[in-house]
């Protein structure tokens, strides 16, 4: 069951019936025409659409904005309870190292009404001699329990150590300094030992906590690390390297190690592996034939395009003047397909000895009679035959000459000769102006390569005026 307008509306809704009546909101005006009539357009309920659209506008605006009071009302109860009564009571000092603190607090001074703004500036808390102290000496007693880092103590180190820059929460820092210097640096890390037997080095640490000073001092005996036996071998290898190469460097020739640890060597000399390459020249070498290949079928379509273009002409003077022999269409075209192949000739190549090197020439619109006197001997219908030829060749003379043949082959072939030639005399014009579209084409693609001779003598010319200078 459909509710009845106007029941179940809230408060809200109520006032914007209310105010669109009172200010007469949904009656025509400068500037509503427009919006009145896409609302009227796009409801069924007509003019009350209008009023509709404003009593829902104004209600959802009078929804925000009590909503916004709402939510304001609030944030100031908030704030006023946020309001705390210092009194007696202190305020939080920053802990080291936090900086200073503002806090804006408000003064009520007896005997006057209003309150007073204040900003108070409260310094980071800092330490007593005693507690400095302590916290040096707690400082200190972690850097004996956290220097070794992960080794099992000072006494052997092969890992990096742990120096740390500051403890206590940054209240003690600490500075560094190795002894002999680039063993350890000074963050803890192991530069590369030598030494088998081990490098004594000497820790020198300095804690400062609010202007008091302690020292600390550690010694560390520094061993190189263990490498695992397949790398530790290849050290040796090198080592061998190196002392041959040291001790024979008068020589001519370096004479490689043939063991090492009682383990034989051989010595081959490394060559660049060819199989990436390859593998990638012969990726790009397919795709680049695959798109060739593509790229070679367009140029074919469009010189078989270009060759049927400039041939329409000698074929229709020619049909035309068999027709005004008084041959048929199906005579014309054997007539024509007979001539074809008597003159399609093996031409020599261009660079080649007469008769030495031949390859036969093909026109495309001869080729397509040819075939279509082919399908008429097969026993295609001679007008079907004369539209697959036009459809065949695919451009619009050619379709519409098919269309020609067929029609006039049944109402007969009454003015078909007149009809022929003065397509022909049509198609020298249309001829004329495809061969300037070639050779303007032609043209174009010249373009860039004179550019760059362009460049390239422009080049020659300035840079030995350059070098002149």
């Amino acid at each position: 069951m459909k509710r009845q307008k106007g029941k179940h509306k809230n408060i809200f809704e109520h006032m914007g019936v209310f105010l669109v009546d009172l200010l007469k909101l949904d009656q025509p005006g400068k500037g509503k025409q427009r919006l009145q009539q896409e609302l009227t357009a796009l409801s069924q309920e007509g003019k009350a659409a209008v009023k509709n659209y404003y009593v829902r506008k104004v209600s959802i605006f009078l929804t925000v904005l009590a909503a916004g009071m709402m939510l304001t009302f609030v944030s100031f109860a908030v704030y006023l309870g946020n309001q705390k009564n210092v009194g007696t009571e202190l305020l939080k000092r920053p802990g080291y190292g936090e900086g200073d603190r503002k806090e804006a607090l408000t003064v009520q001074v007896d005997g006057e009404d209003s309150a007073q703004q204040l900003e108070v500036t409260v310094q980071e808390r800092k330490y007593t001699d005693q507690e400095k102290q302590k916290l040096l000496d707690h400082a200190i007693q972690q850097l004996d329990e956290q220097l070794p880092g992960e080794n099992e103590s000072l006494d052997k180190v092969q890992n990096d150590l742990y120096l740390p820059e500051a403890l206590e929460d940054g209240a003690v820092q600490i500075s560094w300094t190795t002894i002999p210097y680039g063993v350890i640096d000074e963050s803890g890390k192991l530069n590369e030992a030598e030494n088998e037997s081990g490098t004594l080095v000497e820790l020198q640490a300095t804690l400062t906590c609010g202007g008091k000073e302690a020292s600390y001092t550690a010694f560390a005996k520094v061993f190189p690390p263990e490498l695992p036996e397949e790398e530790r071998f290849r050290k040796s290898i090198q080592e061998q390297v190196e002392l041959a190469d040291a001790n024979e460097s008068h020589e001519e020739e370096l004479r490689l190690p043939g063991s090492v640890e009682g383990k034989r060597l051989t010595w081959y000399e490394t060559s660049e592996n060819p199989v990436p390459a390859v593998l990638a020249l012969t990726l790009v070498l397919a795709i680049a034939v695959y798109l060739e290949m593509d790229s070679q079928v367009h140029q074919k379509a469009e010189k078989r395009k270009n060759q049927l273009m400039l041939s329409y002409p000698d074929l229709m003077w020619k049909m035309t003047m068999l027709l005004g022999a008084g041959l048929s269409i199906k005579g014309t075209f054997s007539r024509i397909s007979e001539e074809y192949q008597r003159s399609r000739v093996l031409q020599p190549k261009a660079g080649a000895f007469y008769g030495s090197s031949k390859k036969a020439t093909i026109n495309y619109a001869y080729e397509e009679v040819l075939r279509a006197c082919f399908e008429m001997q097969s026993g295609i219908p001679e007008a079907q035959a004369y539209e697959r030829f036009g459809r065949r060749c695919e451009l619009p003379e050619y379709i519409r000459l098919g269309s020609v043949l067929s029609q006039n082959l049944r109402k007969g072939t009454k003015g078909l000769t007149d009809l022929l030639e003065t397509e022909a005399e049509a198609s020298l014009n249309e001829r004329k102006s495809h061969a300037r579209k070639i050779g303007e084409r032609a043209g174009t693609k010249l373009l860039l390569p004179m550019v760059l001779m362009l460049g390239i003598v422009l080049v020659i010319l300035m840079v030995p005026a350059f070098l002149s200078f």
